[in-house]
């Protein structure tokens, strides 16, 4: 009799266990297809991105140029890593997205060896000249400062162009900086 109730005891014991072990066989509990989880997550949208920026890397360009009128024109150009204009188009399923770096230039004038400009230029020196310019430059950054070699034979003044550009189309903005001997100098916005 000892051994039969210790028996009983032992399957009082054991029947809970033994339920609970038959009873999980996971039937009710749905299983997702690795394509639904891969649907479900965030990282579809974040591989179907290409993205790239202009330039890929820092870049600087200095040129020197001396015109037979006594003036000497120094622009340094170079890439301002902090700030850039995005262009984002789907094609398909990618999104591209295109960071265009702003640039910066520095133009030091000089008339007889005689320092008499310098300025930088950017989208912020414009924009404290026009708050109007504050929506295009939102698209747009600097494309280019060149010296106008046609109107800079006056022995009195030089010619500075000064281009703005919304990348990949042929919108622009083209800005003439004319520098006179004694150091002062205008910018008009020039029409086409």
């Amino acid at each position: 009799m000892f051994n039969s109730l210790k028996n009983i005891r032992l399957s009082i014991l054991l029947l809970p266990v033994i339920v609970m072990f038959f009873s999980c066989d996971g039937r009710e509990r749905k299983h997702k297809t690795n394509v639904e989880v891969f649907n479900a997550s965030n990282l579809k949208d974040s591989i179907l991105e290409n993205i790239k920026y202009f330039p890929e890397s820092y870049f600087e360009i200095i040129t020197d140029t001396i015109i037979s009128n006594g003036f000497e024109v120094k622009i340094k150009t170079y890439a301002d890593m902090n700030s850039s204009v995005l262009n984002e188009f789907k094609v398909d399923t990618i999104v591209h997205k295109h960071y265009y770096r702003d640039a910066i230039s520095e133009i030091t004038v000089l008339k007889n060896k005689v320092e008499i400009v310098s300025e930088k230029i950017n989208k912020s020196y414009f924009l404290n000249r026009d708050k109007e310019l504050k929506q295009y430059f939102e698209t747009a950054n600097l494309s280019g400062v060149w010296i106008n070699q046609n109107d800079s034979i006056s022995e009195n003044e030089i010619s500075i162009y000064i281009m703005f550009g919304k990348p990949e189309t042929d919108n622009y903005f083209l800005n003439e900086m004319i520098v006179s001997s004694n150091g002062t100098f205008s910018i008009k916005e020039i029409i086409e």
